[in-house]
């Protein structure tokens, strides 16, 4: 395991590691054609593509999202 590997990340508080994890997933967003997808993830990803092309009526957008956040409302 890396924590084992790496004594200086053991030695890092709670916070100081969420704060590393947040850093090198930040960093790794940087690039993402270099993030390895899996067959099962393209197979998703195009399932949930073609449900939202069938329908796209039931697609909240961004907008939607916010102002009911805003409202207090729940999507229920």
């Amino acid at each position: 395991m890396i924590l084992e590997a790496i004594p200086q990340v053991q030695a890092l508080t709670k916070a100081e590691k969420l704060l590393l994890a947040n850093e090198i997933w930040r960093e790794q967003a940087d690039e993402p054609s270099e993030l390895p997808l899996t067959r099962e993830h393209i197979a998703e990803l195009d399932s949930r593509m073609a449900h939202y092309r069938a329908h796209p009526e039931e697609v909240t957008t961004w907008e939607q999202i916010k102002a009911r956040l805003k409202s207090g409302k729940s999507s229920a």
